[in-house]
């Protein structure tokens, strides 16, 4: 049933398929007297398996016909924190249908080994099983990891098959890099213990949140701000850890 495709899509991109039973009961309780509504007998099982079965081999199928024979690039994110590690890898290309260069989810591909050559394997395996050819790919674009940029055995050199490929360096990444070295180089030491230690001595204790609220109020006649953590995933965070210290 139709209908029945819309509301996996719906759950799929919306919600949890945890939410499923719940919301068909819900649509079935207050359109009691619609006809079509009434025949719907969906689950979250059958929900991922209408996702599973039927969503995605229609978007993978439109999405490749959209490709083509065109070039294209890849963007991989392979972060995670889980014990299986998974390669995430985005496409970008000229799509004709809409006129428009598109970045989209291509896939995540479980890896077997994290270094050059599992990445390098797992890629063309992904690329082979969507019958794209790996000689339209025209760019590959990550962060600066060794075994990403590995200038004898990184993956970009592994591919180097494709005599046009051009590597695109994440730009926020080597910066972040920089910045970092050098607040290291020239910094004193106490300053990272101080922003760090600021941050958990409030995030883990409802007690000084409170006790803080209250004399900051006291004193500013207003709501104080949460202290920023200056963490190591995300790009140039010092400065507003910093910025908010101050301010406070």
């Amino acid at each position: 049933m139709l209908l029945e495709v819309n509301l996996a899509m719906f759950i799929c991109c919306r919600s949890s398929f945890n939410n499923c039973d719940h919301l068909i009961e819900l649509c079935k309780n207050n359109m009691s007297d619609n006809d079509i509504i009434s025949k719907v007998k969906l689950h979250r099982t059958k929900c991922a398996n209408i996702v599973r079965n039927v969503v995605v081999p229609y978007f993978d199928g439109d999405l490749i016909s959209d490709i083509g024979d065109r070039k294209f690039s890849i963007l991989d994110e392979s972060n995670d924190i889980l014990i299986n590690k998974l390669l995430g890898i985005v496409i970008i290309y000229y799509s004709v249908t809409h006129k428009k260069v598109v970045h989209t989810y291509l896939s995540m591909v479980s890896l077997e080994t994290c270094d050059a050559d599992g990445i390098v394997e797992a890629l063309k395996t992904d690329l082979t099983k969507k019958k794209l050819d790996i000689k339209y790919l025209l760019g590959i674009r990550t962060d600066n990891a060794r075994a990403m940029t590995g200038v004898n055995n990184g993956v970009f050199q592994k591919l180097k098959e494709v005599p046009s490929l051009i590597l695109f360096r994440c730009v926020c990444h080597s910066l972040e890099l920089a910045v970092s070295h050098t607040y290291a180089e020239c910094l004193p030491i106490n300053l990272e213990f101080l922003l760090s230690e600021t941050y958990k001595w409030f995030s883990h204790s409802s007690t000084r949140q409170s006790a803080y609220k209250h004399l900051y109020f006291a004193i500013n006649d207003k709501e104080p701000l949460k202290i920023v953590n200056s963490c190591t995933t995300r790009w140039l965070s010092k400065e507003p850890a910093v910025n908010r210290i101050l301010s406070q």
